[in-house]
């Protein structure tokens, strides 16, 4: 009978395997395709996970096991990628680790026909790989312009189990392969008017939107347990 381990290898190599058919180009929007200049594309490398979008689960927008990248066709606008670093490193000949980071939040802000592109920092061994998984950042990057958006902390904690190469986070297949871009803010001329000034500023960091709580919740209900959301419901109940 197999080691666990030679049986873990054997299953990363067949998920491998058939990884390198799935298609890398993902559409998010409804209807017919779209030529690329009247899209969005974001860029997700090979060693990204995508935890939601917009505080959406999304079907086929993970890499792992993939060849290179996944290329997300979105309708121009206002994203919050929540995404996790994960790649598998050998220690060894017969040793191998996987690298996990927290999740965290890359912004995108683009218009039709932009190209952007999610990144970090590449370590070179699995010593550099260890660390930036303990302290994981990077950034978005116009690919036309360069400039590049940091990403921001999510709040969100990996859950990690012996499957967790495999399966990832706990969620649900999303019954939707559209994703909408987050709504700007408007006010209007009435309300501008009537506005009060801006406060003097302060070392006191302003509240986040209530959609960025709402988001966070999300994301952490999908990560729970069922015990854990069954003590939550009984919390909530009280």
């Amino acid at each position: 009978m197999p080691s666990p381990r030679s049986l873990l290898i054997l299953i990363f190599a067949t998920l491998a395997l058939t990884a390198c058919a799935r298609n890398p180009v993902v559409q998010l929007y409804d209807g017919p395709k779209k030529p690329d200049t009247q899209v969005l594309t974001v860029r997700i490398p090979t060693q990204m996970e995508v935890v939601t979008i917009n505080g959406q689960e999304v079907k086929g927008a993970n890499t792992f096991f993939n060849t290179s990248h996944k290329d997300l066709k979105l309708t121009p606008g206002t994203y919050e990628i929540v995404a996790y670093y994960k790649e598998l490193w050998d220690l060894n000949s017969e040793s191998h680790e996987v690298m996990k980071s927290d999740p965290v939040v890359f912004p995108v802000n683009g218009k039709a026909g932009q190209y952007y592109a999610m990144n970090y920092k590449q370590p070179e061994n699995a010593r550099e790989a260890r660390e930036l998984a303990d302290n994981f950042s990077g950034w978005v990057e116009n690919t036309a312009t360069g400039e590049k958006t940091p990403t921001q902390p999510s709040g969100l904690v990996l859950k990690r189990s012996i499957l967790a190469p495999l399966t990832g986070t706990e969620v649900e297949s999303s019954t939707s392969e559209a994703v909408a871009p987050k709504p700007a803010a408007v006010i209007a001329p009435k309300e501008a008017a009537s506005a009060p000034a801006p406060a003097p500023s302060s070392s006191v960091a302003p509240a986040a939107p209530a959609g960025s709580y709402v988001d966070t919740l999300k994301a952490q209900w999908n990560q729970a347990t069922p015990e854990e959301r069954r003590e939550f419901l009984q919390w909530i109940s009280k």
